[in-house]
């Protein structure tokens, strides 16, 4: 397959439609309209636990008012929209338009008073900010915390210069920096790019709210969307998150993302569970991918549970995020691995580059963020840890 040029992705981005519109619906009419589906193939289909087990997959589900000739040419049409969108490796290319609707399964809401709390935070900051993310259970909840538990907002900021972005900060909020402002914005920005490229302030007080936000370059941020690079923003982005600003670039290479994300958990759902698949499954191998090799998990400084309580409090939230993705992944069979990736070797790969990321990170934070803080932070997940 030839590389797609810069010149060609543009025209087939535009020309694309969305595949299958799939409204928002509650977990019985999702099973409703699973089990129609799954009767044009005579499969049955089983609930259990409010979520959907197919005791068989078919490669492709045939879409109602569609003739057979049809729906073989809409089935050539994706693999090779597919084929040419997985070819095209240029995550610096910056996209002036993407077609309706695309990547609309990303722009998940929350209620209104923590869309105003998160509002108040992102206006709060004078310095530019390209595109922002929150996640965790400080925007999305999570099962085991007690309802007198308030968790620290976590916040992730893309911006084009990451320099200036700290030069601009450390005049507003010095007191977020450790000792490391004293060194300068240029510093901060070099030092920034050890590990997995992100720089993090954590138990900061900003409009009443402890909030702990990471600096990350829009160059890393795409790459690792684009080649997993070190799956540390990539991991983070395949579990449902909160859009806060947004960007095509992210918008479209976090689309592939997800994809790749659903490809690979779909084969390791169908390998641990004798060729049965498992939704709820499913959203746990999504969201246990970017904990493989996590040093924190080893060293016991993360909750053993943390992958089934993040999928069992916010599975409607996973739907969300993974429908279109869920439609041609799981149903169609359609598939989409970063380059140099095979599912048969992935997890192997992941575990490398997830221990090297993430034990970057967890000295470099020592320097980031101070040691009072530091061991502030590695305490609370300590004690989140013991509560379980």
């Amino acid at each position: 397959m030839s590389m797609l040029s810069k010149s060609e992705l543009p025209r087939l981005m535009v020309g694309l439609k969305p595949r299958i519109r799939l409204q928002s619906t509650s977990v019985k009419e999702s099973d409703e309209r699973l089990r129609r589906e799954s009767m044009l193939h005579g499969k049955p289909v089983r609930e259990r636990n409010n979520h959907v087990t197919h005791t068989q997959l078919k490669p492709c589900v045939k879409i109602p008012g569609t003739s057979g000739d049809d729906l073989s040419f809409l089935e050539r049409g994706i693999k090779k929209t597919d084929e040419l969108a997985s070819s095209f490796t240029d995550y610096t290319y910056k996209f002036e338009r993407l077609p309706p609707n695309y990547g609309s399964n990303q722009l998940l809401t929350v209620g209104n008073e923590l869309q105003a709390e998160l509002d108040s935070i992102m206006n709060y900051f004078k310095a530019p900010i390209r595109y922002a993310f929150g996640y965790g259970s400080g925007v999305f909840e999570q099962n085991g915390y007690s309802g007198g538990e308030t968790p620290q907002m976590d916040l992730i900021f893309g911006v084009s210069h990451p320099a200036h972005f700290h030069s601009l900060n450390m005049r507003q909020n010095p007191q977020h920096y450790s000792t490391m402002r004293y060194f300068g914005s240029d510093f901060a920005a070099k030092f920034q790019e050890i590990g997995a490229g992100v720089f993090f302030n954590p138990f900061v007080d900003i409009q009443g709210h402890q909030v702990k936000y990471g600096i990350v370059s829009m160059d890393n941020l795409l790459k690792d969307l684009a080649i997993w690079d070190t799956f540390y923003l990539a991991g983070r982005l395949q579990k449902p998150v909160k859009v806060l600003k947004n960007d095509l670039r992210v918008l479209y290479w976090n689309q592939l993302n997800l994809k790749a994300a659903a490809s690979l958990a779909k084969y390791l759902t169908l390998q641990k569970n004798n060729g049965n698949f498992d939704e709820f499954q499913f959203y746990k191998e999504i969201a246990g991918l970017s904990y493989l090799g996590d040093i924190r998990y080893q060293l016991g400084g993360e909750n053993p549970n943390k992958v089934s309580n993040i999928v069992t409090k916010n599975f409607e939230n996973f739907r969300r995020y993974y429908q279109p993705v869920y439609k041609d992944v799981v149903y169609s069979n359609s598939l989409y691995l970063p380059r140099d990736f095979k599912l048969e070797t992935a997890l192997a790969q992941l575990q490398g580059r997830i221990w090297k990321g993430s034990t970057s990170q967890m000295v470099k934070g020592i320097f980031t963020a101070g040691i009072l803080k530091s061991i502030r932070y590695a305490w609370a997940k300590k004690l989140k840890t013991l509560k379980k």
